[in-house]
């Protein structure tokens, strides 16, 4: 058998040990008969060689592959979505307002004064009332789906059951 042959074969076997069988390198190393060094080697060959697959079998990893596709056929920068198991409607309203809830607040501790666009005024309310207490009065925080007669103008006021939640400016964009 040629050396290139016995290389990929020991690297498969220690591939196997490290990712199936969940081996330390050490482990590898007693069991092969080889230095540690070696071990991580042969593993690091049988990943450049593309021996490896790595299949994420969760709920969460198709919201992930979701995503992906949804940002790629959009151009979205960035694209979250929730997974939904049956919920009732005010269960998914829950899961998209905490998942929403965590994105909003990585752009409203920013300094440099943002619009951030949320769909409804429901979803606005539900949203800033998962958000941590924050005072940005430089944000605006725009519902695209209420009318300009109805929309709240402050997010302490109307869009929280605590006044302190969100100190932000609030208005809305009338659908189209």
């Amino acid at each position: 058998m040629p050396k290139s042959n016995e290389k990929l074969d020991l690297a498969t076997r220690a591939a196997w040990l490290y990712y199936v069988a969940g081996n330390t390198q050490n482990e590898i190393a007693e069991k092969l008969q080889i230095s540690r060094p070696v071990a991580q080697r042969l593993v690091a060959f049988a990943v450049e060689k593309n021996l490896i697959r790595v299949r994420v079998d969760h709920r969460i990893a198709d919201c992930l592959a979701a995503a992906a596709k949804l940002s790629k056929r959009y151009g979205l920068s960035m694209c979250e979505v929730v997974p939904v198991d049956g919920d009732s409607p005010e269960q998914v309203d829950r899961k998209l307002a905490v998942a929403c809830a965590q994105v909003m607040e990585r752009y409203l501790t920013d300094e440099k004064p943002l619009v951030i666009s949320i769909s409804t005024g429901r979803t606005l309310k539900a949203v800033v009332a998962q958000i941590g207490q924050l005072e940005r009065p430089q944000h605006r925080l725009v519902s695209m789906g209420q009318s300009p007669r109805t929309a709240p103008r402050t997010a302490t006021t109307s869009h929280s059951t605590s006044p302190r939640r969100l100190a932000a400016s609030i208005s809305c964009c009338p659908r189209r």
